[in-house]
């Protein structure tokens, strides 16, 4: 196994695993914003933010591995 076939094993875990996060915490924003706690729901919605950019951005790494042109 190669040292890129390594990372983007390691980076697909690591994708899977925020995708994991990203749904246990969006939920948990809808259940906030049901019970009216709007701050905490927007503070939860900033991580659940991040977690989206993260895993955009971890599947826009392992594309420019498995096709250079991109």
């Amino acid at each position: 196994m190669s040292n890129r076939d390594e990372w983007a094993s390691q980076l697909t875990e690591a994708e899977t695993k925020v995708a994991e996060a990203y749904e246990i915490l969006a939920g948990l924003q809808q259940s906030l914003r049901d019970a009216g706690l709007k701050k905490d729901a927007q503070a939860i919605g900033e991580a659940v933010d991040r977690l989206g950019r993260y895993g955009r951005l971890f599947q826009d790494i392992l594309a420019s591995w498995t096709d250079p042109d991109a």
